[in-house]
């Protein structure tokens, strides 16, 4: 049997080689190695240099950065090596609102994306359906929150709780029901966090699952629409485990986002009333960027983010694992 010829990145220009059966000229295949060139490393140090000015150093430097007393007053490289303090003084939630904020946070993923998975699996279900009139039109609308922009959806979310002119409130009250302070109470302010992120996430999970339902071969659902299955029957054994691993894998990237939270209680009302709805992100950004005057804060809010971005490794390691989802898939 005749093995193909291999490839490279290099083209070498030559004549063609006859067919050892046909006589018929074969084009030239590409050989040579392109690393023997100093080409290559040419087009390559350029992505490599802005790679490590724009990633690579700022990921270093943050790693110091926490292990130092680093605060505005002593940011020009004045700042001293303190070794696990900062780690230690968040670790023990002494002075901080460090475990607060993470309780939270888990909270508000754990709601927001059971209703973006059940909410994007139904509109999915419905917009696959071949009965659906003008379903892509509707498709294409159903994604309009995932193509504009994160904070005017938000800015516009605040508009509509706002308390008492808001436009849900007007509406509430033109029905006979009482007006809610969505923004100034705390529980009212964590289903408002949750109804903008599921607003802003939903046609990330929709698409997903559209993508996967439209692979599942419509014979089986005919065959079991003979046997005599029921719509709920169809779903629990013949949809759900054709479709769970994308839909597990989206839901672990929206976990991760819905973890990493920022612009929605901020633009919101700032992660309150009095601080009731802090999430991580935006109590490490409040560390950083509204407390730098104190002493040894920058330095500790470094080290904060480096613990949220091992937990935020460990949650999708430990989710990848447990799905069975591999690099090489």
């Amino acid at each position: 049997m005749k093995r193909r010829p291999k490839f490279s990145l290099h083209w070498r220009a030559s004549d063609s080689k006859p067919d050892e059966k046909s006589g018929a000229k074969q084009p030239r295949t590409l050989s040579g190695n392109v690393w023997t060139t100093n080409r290559a490393y040419w087009l390559i140090i350029p992505g490599l240099l802005l790679f490590f000015v724009f990633n690579l150093y700022p990921i270093i430097f943050s790693v110091y950065l926490s292990f130092t007393d680093a605060w505005f007053g002593n940011i020009n490289f004045s700042f001293k090596f303190i070794g696990l303090a900062n780690y230690q003084r968040l670790l023990s939630g002494v002075g901080t609102l460090f475990y607060y904020s993470l309780g939270r946070t888990f909270l508000f993923v754990g709601t927001s994306v059971s209703l973006k998975v059940l909410w994007g699996l139904a509109l999915a279900i419905i917009f696959n359906s071949q009965f659906i009139v003008g379903r892509r039109v509707f498709r294409s609308f159903l994604i309009l929150p995932w193509t504009l922009p994160a904070v005017l959806s938000i800015l516009a979310w605040r508009a509509l709780f706002y308390y008492p002119v808001g436009a849900i409130d007007t509406i509430f009250q033109s029905i006979g029901l009482p007006q809610v302070n969505w923004l100034g109470n705390a529980t009212n302010a964590f289903i408002a966090y949750n109804i903008v992120e599921v607003w802003l996430a939903y046609p990330f999970m929709m698409t997903v699952i559209l993508a996967a339902l439209q692979s599942v071969p419509p014979s089986l659902y005919d065959a079991s629409r003979v046997d005599g299955a029921s719509s709920w029957q169809r779903l629990r054994y013949i949809t759900l485990p054709l479709i769970w691993r994308p839909m597990l894998f989206a839901t672990i990237l929206t976990s991760s986002s819905s973890f990493q939270t920022l612009l929605i209680p901020y633009l919101l009302n700032g992660g309150g009333p009095s601080n009731t709805n802090l999430m991580v992100m935006l109590w490490g950004y409040q560390q950083a960027f509204q407390n730098f005057y104190i002493p040894g804060m920058m330095g500790q809010a470094a080290a904060f983010f480096m613990l949220i971005s091992l937990i935020i490794l460990a949650f999708m390691f430990i989710g990848l694992k447990v799905g069975g989802i591999t690099a090489e898939e």
